[in-house]
């Protein structure tokens, strides 16, 4: 459920700046892949996109941090949902970089050359003429990739152990919550049983009060009947 600033809440202002980035992060990339990989608007790209991804990296963890200091003056319930939020934002920030560094064309000149090389080939004249990149900006671009792959794993890893605070902490309230249901469950027992055992005596007692009742107009009846005899 998408999180309403309605009182202009510096937090979801922030938020909002970060689901915006997100978003020109993938159209830069659905640009790129339009673009020829060895071709200059494709290295301009995706030097844009490189240096946004680690900006919108670093603009969630500070919304992460925000959100820390933000505990106390927020629902459990409320904290529950932004946290999701910034989750949902590390999970697609992970998508980018996947989708930033999936193979492709240019992955696929970086192993051909490769394969191609032979122990003279840091010789620039072997690079192809077609190509605007050195040995050396082919092998920066792959370092890169590899740095950017781990940064992507490292983010997951951080997502997937919230995840598991999250639920160790949910199992702890529901085990709470049993808890306190078996409480109850006890005292409702408990004074059910008195309820009980007070309305069998109220019953025994009244029984007895009226069965008092009948002897007494009884009694008094037959001793009219006798003082009408002796009259």
């Amino acid at each position: 459920m998408a999180l309403i600033n309605i009182d202009g809440d510096p937090w979801l202002t922030d938020l909002d700046a970060c689901e915006r980035l997100s978003n020109e992060i993938q159209s830069q990339l659905a640009a790129r892949k339009r673009e020829n990989t060895l071709s200059r608007e494709y290295g301009v790209i995706s030097g844009t996109v490189r240096v946004r991804l680690k900006q919108l990296g670093t603009e969630l963890e500070q919304l992460n941090r925000k959100l820390g200091l933000l505990t106390n003056s927020l629902t459990a319930a409320e904290t529950e949902r932004r946290q999701r939020k910034i989750e949902s934002l590390q999970s697609k920030l992970i998508q980018l970089q996947r989708q930033f560094n999936s193979p492709g064309a240019d992955r696929d000149a970086l192993f051909q050359m490769s394969n191609a090389r032979t122990d003279e080939d840091d010789d620039p004249a072997l690079i192809p003429s077609q190509s605007s990149y050195s040995v050396a900006d082919l092998r920066a671009q792959q370092t890169r990739i590899l740095e950017d792959q781990n940064e992507g794993l490292d983010a997951l890893s951080k997502v997937i152990a919230r995840q598991k605070q999250l639920a160790t902490r949910i199992g702890g309230e529901v085990d709470l919550h049993n808890e306190i249901l078996d409480d109850l469950a006890d005292t409702i027992e408990t004074t059910h049983s008195g309820t009980d055992r007070e309305t069998r005596q109220i019953a025994t007692i009244t029984t007895e009060s009226s069965t008092w009742g009948y002897w007494t107009v009884i009694g008094l009846l037959f001793v009219g009947i006798i003082i009408v005899g002796i009259l």
